[in-house]
């Protein structure tokens, strides 16, 4: 028998790996788990080695093409129960009087564009069974200033509204729809940021680090797991926005 399945775009990064692993985990075996990756298809193979039962879908989710894709590989293993749009991208870093329609593109497809019709389409999946939950992958940026983060800023609060709307719309449906904004997390994109760039955001976070990635894997079970909560952005930032 076909079991349910539960899609974690971007699973080659360190967030989306520790986010697939802990559903596995709480879920017992019984979502079969979806490992998307755009890029790095050799990380999100060694991840399915870890995980019995899942499969790994890789494609482009800016492209009509791509999203068709892994919805039709995700509906031939079962119900698609889950939807986490964990896929994103963080660069170019531009200030706001130097961006480029070609960093417009490239953020709000990857950040905001992918994840507003994979809710779609997968929200008609889930609709249609009665049952579903999507959560989406915001940021601690959606509501503060950053230098060089004025597209990304934009595609998370675009984001989280996009969310609220969905919540609205799925929930008479059986389908809740949340999301998560974690502040900097240990992955390799955040090792990537200078030792001084990370001691002034360690200075601005109350818990005076970084967060782990099992962290906000726990965030998006909690969501996953908890039936009365729909429409929410659950921060995961160690105080970074208070």
């Amino acid at each position: 028998m076909a079991k349910d399945v539960a899609v974690v775009t971007g699973a080659s990064g360190g967030i989306g790996k520790a986010i697939a692993r802990m559903i596995h985990e709480k879920s017992g075996g019984e979502l079969q788990i979806c490992l998307h990756c755009r890029g790095n298809k050799i990380s999100a193979e060694e991840l399915q080695k870890e995980i019995p039962g899942s499969f790994v879908v890789q494609a482009d989710l800016a492209t009509t093409e791509g999203r068709r894709e892994l919805l039709e590989a995700a509906v031939e293993k079962g119900h698609p129960f889950v939807l986490v749009n964990n896929a994103g991208v963080d660069k170019p870093h531009e200030p706001a009087l130097m961006i480029q329609e070609s960093s417009f593109d490239e953020i709000l497809g990857a950040n905001l564009k992918s994840a507003a019709f994979l809710m779609r389409d997968f929200g008609k999946e889930m609709a249609g069974a009665g049952a579903g939950v999507i959560v989406n992958m915001s940021s601690v940026l959606a509501g503060k200033a950053l230098i060089g983060s004025a597209l990304y800023r934009a595609s998370k609060a675009a984001l989280e509204a996009l969310t609220k709307q969905f919540a609205f719309e799925l929930g008479p449906k059986g389908v809740r729809v949340n999301a998560v904004a974690p502040g900097f997390i240990e992955t390799p994109m955040t090792r990537e940021i200078p030792p001084e760039m990370r001691d002034k955001i360690r200075s601005e976070t109350a818990l005076g680090a970084f967060g782990a990635p099992e962290a906000v894997a726990q965030a998006v079970c909690h969501l996953i797991e908890n039936d009365y909560i729909n429409g929410a952005v659950l921060t995961v930032n160690g105080g970074m926005s208070l």
